[in-house]
């Protein structure tokens, strides 16, 4: 069994690669999700309510709402269910980029996220099929619930294709695009020079937004790996099998997305792993002294990695790396 002792405080490597432009398009790619499906709602008249022109006038009243048209849980809630676990599917691969709205997958995720995303667009597919199918009875047992709701508030089956869509995209992050020589340059060159302007603005913003983005993906694992530090801290010596296997998997998904090189981190990770390689929920049962023991360990880590002027220095070097392609 390996004897687990406090991690010793080295200063921050710097490595070969810190020298190396950072050029996001090399280290991976952006990905959007795009999802729509029928709410199957629809919105209430003044009639539905029996609202006078007084009321309908008055200031209380905002709006007159919306009213279901046919089972939430047979209907919407099977959707939003296929999206929420696309969504997340895409998140455990990635970090948030919010510049585009979209999540950054380095490309040892690229595929896993690929062949995850058609999964769910073929079951969110599949559960359109089956919607359309049950369209009639869906709604006919919806109008024998709420003979209120008229016929007039349905769509017809044929426009119902339309609402409905799982989809995905992903691109590269790069500057702008060059732009094509102007032949006329007695008449255009007054243009090309607010183009040329407009283009150095958007890549000074994208820039920018790339320097954010790796600073805060970077911060972002920190952040993770100080919540796993705390769980083991909080267990107060009381740490169980289950725990050791969760350090090792948070540790691997640490190596696997440490796309930006936080060798850092990535160093004191790998010797947190080697001290408890071996170790098992028994040994922690048996040798209380080891769990506490572990619990220093995350402390003084969570400490280091969190250290602020630790963290200035790495996102600084990091930033000033970044290129657009």
């Amino acid at each position: 069994m390996t004897l687990l002792t406090t991690p010793k405080v080295q200063p921050d490597t710097v490595g070969d690669n810190d020298a190396e432009p950072i050029d996001l398009y090399k280290l991976g790619m952006l990905f959007v999700i795009e999802c729509r499906y029928w709410s199957c709602r629809v919105g209430n008249d003044p009639d539905d309510l029996e609202l006078s022109q007084d009321r309908i006038d008055a200031k209380a009243i905002a709006s007159f709402s919306t009213k279901g048209l046919l089972d939430p849980e047979k209907t919407r809630k099977v959707f939003q269910q296929i999206e929420k676990r696309a969504r997340h599917a895409l998140e455990k691969h990635s970090g948030s980029f919010a510049a585009a709205n979209a999540h950054f997958v380095p490309w040892n995720h690229v595929q896993t996220v690929i062949e995850q995303l058609e999964t769910f667009r073929a079951e969110f597919d599949r559960a359109v099929q089956q919607f359309l199918s049950d369209y009639a009875c869906l709604r006919a047992d919806w109008q024998a619930q709420h003979p209120e709701i008229p016929d007039a508030c349905y769509p017809l089956p044929v426009a119902l294709p339309a609402k409905f869509g799982l989809s995905w995209h992903a691109f590269k992050v790069a500057g702008a695009p060059e732009l094509t020589p102007v032949e006329d340059i007695e008449l255009e060159l007054e243009q090309r020079r607010a183009r040329d302007e407009q283009v150095n603005l958007i890549e000074a913003n994208l820039k920018r937004e790339c320097q954010q983005f790796v600073e805060q993906y970077v911060l972002g694992f920190r952040r993770k790996v100080a919540e796993f530090c705390d769980h083991v801290i909080a267990q107060k010596g009381q740490v169980h099998g289950k725990t050791l296997n969760s350090i090792r998997d948070r540790i691997d998904r640490f190596h696997s997305m440490n796309v930006f090189g936080d060798g850092d981190a990535a160093g004191r990770l790998t010797q947190l792993k080697q001290q408890i390689a071996g170790l098992t929920g028994q040994d922690l049962a048996q040798q209380p002294d080891v769990a506490a023991k572990l619990g220093r360990a995350c402390q003084a880590l969570k400490n280091h990695i969190l250290n602020p002027d630790a963290v200035s220095q790495l996102t600084g070097r990091l930033k000033r790396r970044v290129v657009l392609d």
